[in-house]
């Protein structure tokens, strides 16, 4: 049985599994690793190869950042700031002896949702990934996913809202829909401020009106959002994942977008259906399989 060893490298924390080609979890775990320079990353990630060198066919990394994935190289690094035009595939084959590919972390949680889940079959799709830092972005194009002229086609974080606003970074899409900004948005109704995520989601379920009027107002945000990437894009399907697979904030998302695009006064863009991830948190790893298995890296002849 081919089994295969995914790496999610996340700010402060690796968290890796391994998977079987048929998406089994036999083993996981998680390291605290450094964030200063590239010896702290790579220690702990040569030392977790060690222990499953001949036991499986190679390792698959997401990272946050622009990454060619077929030479492997890390353009930036996203948190990483010090990550700049880094070989990383090729490095870590080398230092590994194993076969190791690399990929941003949204967009190896599109592959996931494209080989397997929300996405397969689509032809032409978004999908974006909320509640955390900045807003992860894939644009799936005749069954396939965008890359761009330079690795960054769904990079959303930067879209800009507010043209009043030009100057200021709260008219980013990864500002105005932020984990924090949901928190804002709710404390602001509530008068309450110690709000995060998993209170405003209790709260959601005992139909708490203030709460529930801070979180349309953080949705219909999303949703001006969602509609000026389908003016680009025009998908038949907006999958919306990341860190809350809520059933009733899902449906509040689908709801904002319904208004806005009633709302308008042009109708000539077509709403796209909405839906959740097929694999939420687990979407990433799974997308590591999905391009370790069809990848064919320029880098690696082992």
């Amino acid at each position: 049985m081919k089994q295969y060893l995914c790496v999610d490298i996340d700010n402060s924390a690796i968290r890796y599994s391994v998977l079987s080609k048929e998406l089994d979890i036999l083993d996981s775990g998680r390291i605290t690793i450094g964030m200063e320079n590239k010896e702290q990353l790579f220690t702990p990630l040569i030392e977790l190869a060690k222990g499953y060198r001949g036991r499986v066919e190679g390792m698959s990394i997401t990272m946050p950042g622009v990454i060619d994935m077929v030479k492997g190289m890390a353009y930036s690094g996203g948190v990483f700031r010090w990550v700049h035009n880094e070989p990383y595939g090729e490095e870590l084959s080398q230092l590994t002896g194993m076969r190791t590919v690399i990929a941003n972390d949204a967009k190896a949680a599109g592959m996931a949702e494209i080989g397997y889940g929300s996405l397969k079959g689509i032809d032409n799709g978004i999908m974006l990934l909320i509640l955390g830092g900045g807003i992860g972005g894939v644009i799936v194009h005749h069954g396939q996913m965008m890359e761009g002229a330079h690795y960054a086609a769904g990079e959303v974080s930067y879209m800009r809202g507010d043209y009043k606003e030009r100057d200021g970074a709260y008219c980013m899409f990864a500002e105005t829909n932020s984990i924090n900004s949901l928190a804002k948005c709710v404390e602001e109704e509530t008068g309450s401020g110690n709000m995060n995520v998993i209170r405003i989601m209790m709260k959601l379920q005992m139909h708490d009106e203030a709460v529930l009027k801070g979180v349309r107002k953080y949705c219909d945000w999303m949703a001006d959002y969602i509609y000026n990437v389908q003016c680009v894009v025009d998908a038949s399907r907006v999958v919306i994942g990341g860190n809350i697979d809520d059933p009733a904030f899902i449906e509040m998302i689908k709801q904002a977008v319904r208004r806005r695009f009633d709302s308008v006064p042009y109708h000539v863009i077509w709403e796209p259906e909405v839906v959740e991830s097929t694999f939420h948190s687990d979407a990433r790893m799974f997308g590591a399989v999905y391009n370790f298995r069809h990848l064919k890296t320029a880098y690696y002849d082992g």
